[in-house]
């Protein structure tokens, strides 16, 4: 009877060469798709932020026209959300000081209207703070928002910007946890938001 077994053979050096060349062109093709799906998801957390606080921001006027257009705070949802009278958007607690002037609001006062307005607010603290397990940042631009008319007629100048900063996208110090460096329009997702006016824009750099 002839031989019936046979003799095995393992891949050549060639064979694995090419199956290697392979794999990594399916890598260098797969992998930037992986990044931008990371890209695309944080973006799309940005924007959804973004619509609820600009919502939000619309409710709060809206209750305040309601009201009569002549209280410095509204109640939404059971929580009360101080505003300037001259213009009817959200402006952060008077406990912080400065009353609720547009022309007068801090790093708190942006805080306090991200966390006031908001139901279910992401987590955030002040730049200045460890912004580690947080998913944004608060800071105060002191007179970016430009000028609005007021009720009255009258041009308001040097109205504050709040800027809300996406942790994921910014350098935090690996000792404390601050961004590094500070938060700005140039650095970074975020959104702003203009108490004079009520607008809320999302950026990406």
């Amino acid at each position: 009877m002839p031989n019936s077994s046979r003799r095995q053979q393992g891949f050549s050096l060639i064979e694995l060469v090419i199956v290697i060349v392979i794999l990594g062109l399916l890598a260098a093709t797969a992998i930037p798709r992986f990044l931008n799906v990371t890209d695309d998801a944080q973006d799309a957390s940005l924007d959804g932020v973004a619509g609820g606080l600009a919502t939000a921001v619309g409710f709060v006027r809206a209750q305040w026209e309601v009201d009569g257009r002549n209280n410095d705070s509204v109640v939404l949802d059971g929580t009360k959300v101080s505003l300037d009278v001259r213009f009817g958007f959200p402006t952060g607690n008077v406990d912080f000081g400065n009353g609720t002037d547009v022309t007068a609001m801090s790093d708190s006062h942006c805080q306090q209207v991200f966390r006031s307005v908001l139901q279910s607010a992401p987590r955030n603290v002040l730049y200045t703070e460890d912004a580690r397990n947080q998913r944004y940042t608060v800071r105060v631009l002191e007179g970016e928002g430009g000028s609005a008319t007021d009720l009255n007629g009258d041009t308001v100048n040097g109205i504050d910007s709040c800027l809300y900063h996406q942790v994921a996208s910014l350098t935090l110090d690996q000792n404390t946890g601050v961004a590094s460096p500070a938060p700005s329009l140039s650095v970074g997702k975020g959104i702003t938001y203009n108490p004079g006016t009520g607008t809320v824009v999302s950026f990406t750099n």
